[in-house]
């Protein structure tokens, strides 16, 4: 059996390491998501050789995170069967995109069954589209946008140690919009991961940036890079009685912050509606999917 440990922040170096070596793009594998969302998937990790691994669970099911490292990938595929099978689960890789099951059909041809799940589909867009909102089909986006400068005075900050307390009081704002993130048990886990990233925010090697409007921190957004030539936008927030907040949000964090990278992955919309629609009006140049792998063996 595999030795599993929950993540702590004195792992990054390790685990950045392994991430450093490859270049899948989504957002599963940026160690600020995990470790600030680890509660949330009991996730830990353990190095065996030439490759990490990860163990977590999600939807009610144990499973693993595609094995990373630069070694025999079938041999860590089946260091992962025999530790499933020590622990009376069936094996199940998830968060898998369409290029990782390629590397295992390669070294593995016809065991696997790989599912898609639209709701884990994650969104990536052009960095130049985000900044300039070019074109036609942006024109109600720069709307918005500037019906806000008409509204407000605003200012852009980068977020730094001395106004996390005022990000953290939007977030609360934020909550009682929505009805409280302390009953509804995504909410009260993204809480948990909101207060875990600011918490650690330097050590974590987040880049943020907020919006002083009217004389307070009214919208925020922070992320990482994911490789070299994408940024990944973690998380954003503003409250919907300002009109146009998210809006300017998105661009100017577009603009100051990922102006370096071709992409921006603003990751997935979990299989909500609202959330799905607001992504998809900003024209993604990809619709980086993803699912599950399976032996054929097992149901």
């Amino acid at each position: 059996m595999l030795d599993f440990k929950p993540v702590t922040i004195e792992d990054k170096e390790v685990i950045q390491k392994f991430f450093d070596k490859v270049n899948f793009g989504n957002c599963d594998f940026s160690f600020s998501n995990i470790f600030c969302w680890q509660n949330s998937y009991n996730t830990s990790f353990t190095v065996e050789g030439d490759f990490l691994f990860f163990h977590f669970k999600t939807q009610g099911c144990w499973g693993y995170l595609f094995p990373v490292g630069d070694g025999d990938l079938k041999k860590a595929v089946e260091q992962l069967y025999l530790d499933a099978g020590k622990r009376q689960i069936p094996l199940r890789i998830f968060a898998v995109t369409q290029k990782m099951f390629d590397l295992i059909e390669e070294c593995m041809p016809g065991e696997f069954i790989y599912k898609k799940d639209r709701s884990w589909t994650e969104y990536v867009y052009a960095s130049e589209d985000l900044i300039s909102l070019a074109g036609k089909k942006y024109q109600p986006k720069r709307n918005h946008i500037n019906k806000f400068m008409r509204s407000y005075t605003w200012e852009y900050l980068p977020i730094t140690r001395e106004i996390i307390p005022d990000c953290l009081n939007l977030y609360r704002r934020w909550c009682a919009e929505n009805g409280g993130c302390n009953s509804e048990q995504s909410l009260v886990e993204e809480c948990i991961a909101t207060h875990r990233a600011f918490k650690y925010f330097e050590q974590l090697g987040l880049t943020g940036g907020a919006l002083r409007i009217n004389g307070e921190i009214l919208a925020y957004s922070y992320g990482q890079p994911l490789t070299k030539d994408t940024f990944g936008v973690h998380a954003e927030k503003s409250l919907y009685e300002i009109d146009g907040g998210f809006g300017m949000m998105n661009r100017q964090f577009a603009e100051r912050n990922c102006a370096g990278y071709p992409y921006i992955n603003r990751e997935e919309d979990l299989g909500l509606e609202s959330l799905r629609k607001a992504k998809l009006s900003y024209y993604p140049v990809i619709l980086l999917e993803k699912g599950f792998l399976r032996r054929k063996n097992e149901l």
